[in-house]
């Protein structure tokens, strides 16, 4: 599916494929050390890359590529479940979360196109894409940090709300969102 973003470039959303690993280990390597600190649902090497799309769990890839190119600038996951870290807060935080109704989202945007309307692009690709499934609500995978303030405005926009807090290399909110009946 070819997008048009905000600032009049073009970006083809797909869902990721085995034959993407090059290209999306080079996307993770070449993301800014503060994009690396703020994304983090696997290692950024081939073996970390091949262990998450090869677990026993089910997780479903995403992928932008530059219009005319390979070369991808945006990558996200769905994870059916939850890691069971965020399954601890949030059962803390009074949220009894059935595994087989939630799913588990980690989005990144390339940094030259942050702010460009790709991230809300990709987000409406992906929830189109599981629109079918049993998923009633979406958590995001280790919560946000709350110094970002770009993601957290992302979220709230996108009806995102706020289950708790909680520390780890600084303060970070967990946030979750209940996704429409079919």
């Amino acid at each position: 599916m070819i997008v048009l973003t905000k600032d009049g470039r073009n970006a083809e959303l797909l869902k990721f494929e085995p034959v993407h690993a090059d290209q999306l280990l080079s996307y993770l390597v070449n993301l800014s050390g503060e994009s690396k600190a703020r994304f983090g649902p696997h290692p950024f090497t081939p073996d970390g890359i091949e262990k998450v799309f090869g677990s026993s769990c089910e997780i479903r890839g995403y992928i932008a590529l530059e219009a005319g190119t390979d070369q991808i600038i945006a990558y996200s996951l769905i994870k059916a479940g939850y890691l069971e870290a965020d399954g601890i807060r949030y059962s803390g935080y009074g949220f009894q979360l059935p595994a087989s109704a939630v799913c588990t989202y980690a989005p990144s945007v390339a940094d030259q196109w942050q702010g460009s309307g790709l991230g809300s692009n990709m987000f409406e690709f992906i929830l189109n894409d599981i629109r079918q499934s049993d998923f009633r609500t979406m958590i995001l995978w280790g919560g946000v940090q709350s110094s970002n303030s770009r993601a957290l405005v992302f979220y709230q926009k996108r009806g995102f709300r706020v289950a708790g807090e909680f520390e780890h290399d600084g303060p970070n909110l967990d946030m979750y969102l209940p996704l429409p009946d079919h």
